[in-house]
C-alpha cells in the first residue's frame, strides 16, 4: 500500500516533466505558428493590388483637401457668412 503512494505521484512527476522538456525541446509552439501565419498576412495585404489603389485613392484626397485648406484659409468664415442669410 506505502509503495503504491510512493509510485503514483512519482509516475506523474516524471510524465509532467518529460511532457514539459518536449515543450522546452520543440520551438514550434502555437504562438510560433501563429506569429510565421500573421506575418504571412501582413506581406500578403500589403503585396495587395487593391489597397494600393485605395491607399493613393485616400492620399489624393487627403492631399486635394490640404491643398484647398491652405488655398483658401478664410473658407470657414465665407461660408459662415453665407449661412446667416
Amino acid at each position: 500500500m506505502r509503495s503504491t503512494l510512493i509510485l503514483v505521484p512519482a509516475t506523474l512527476a516524471v510524465l509532467s516533466a518529460t511532457s514539459l522538456l518536449q515543450l522546452l525541446i520543440n520551438p514550434t509552439n502555437r504562438q510560433a505558428k501563429k506569429t510565421g501565419i500573421e506575418w504571412t498576412r501582413l506581406v500578403t495585404a500589403i503585396a495587395n493590388p487593391d489597397l494600393h489603389a485605395v491607399v493613393a485613392f485616400c492620399l489624393i484626397g487627403i492631399l486635394l483637401a490640404l491643398n484647398l485648406i491652405l488655398r483658401f484659409p478664410d473658407l470657414g468664415a465665407i461660408i459662415e457668412q453665407y449661412n446667416q442669410f
